[in-house]
């Protein structure tokens, strides 16, 4: 990489960090170029060089926390995960050891939990969860003998109720310990 698009590549994350930096003292709606670039200690001019509207900046900043929190939760935890050769009990993903960085990124960046909720199409959050489906959960369902025309739908249910649970934590504050959250996960999805 050389210097310029080195240049170019901090001033994107300067504008990531300023816009995370004011989610959290104000609504998305009331965020505008200005006191991004001001945040971020660029110009308004460098802004137009990156992106066309404070929603490209989003949806580019929201892709940014996926990669890190990916590459915090990857490492020691999905590429140990063989599919094909791992136990059952090592499939089921319903645990701490793979729930727990997931709660510890919602509480780091709940404003932007929040508005990727809120703006699921905006975000673009269906394309993040087809990835998983696609690379993770289809063939971990395949192998519990899942048929392929259900597993959508089994993992829109699974989906969708542990994102009810995780936002109202969220919701209330993240008042609730990460072991307690993960415990009513847990009961909501293992039979007793």
């Amino acid at each position: 990489m050389n210097k310029n698009e080195s240049k170019y590549f901090r001033s994107a994350e300067k504008m990531q960090g300023a816009l995370i930096s004011l989610l959290d003292r104000k609504d998305f709606e009331n965020i505008f170029i200005k006191e991004i670039c001001e945040t971020a200690g660029v110009n308004r001019s460098t802004f137009y060089l990156h992106y066309d509207n404070v929603n490209d900046l989003l949806s580019e900043t929201v892709e940014a926390v996926y990669k890190d929190f990916f590459g915090h939760f990857r490492p020691e935890d999905t590429k140990e995960l063989d599919i094909y050769s791992s136990s059952d009990d090592e499939l089921f993903l319903i645990r701490p050891k793979y729930l727990m960085p997931y709660l510890e990124f919602v509480e780091e960046n709940r404003k932007l939990f929040n508005l990727m909720y809120e703006k699921n199409e905006m975000m673009g959050a269906e394309k993040t969860y087809g990835t998983w489906f696609k690379e993770i959960f289809g063939p971990i369902l395949t192998r519990f003998g899942v048929p392929e025309k259900e597993q959508p739908l089994i993992m829109i249910f699974y989906l969708k109720g542990l994102l009810g649970v995780v936002t109202e934590w969220v919701k209330g504050g993240c008042r609730e310990s990460k072991d307690d959250i993960i415990n009513v996960i847990q009961k909501c999805i293992i039979k007793p």
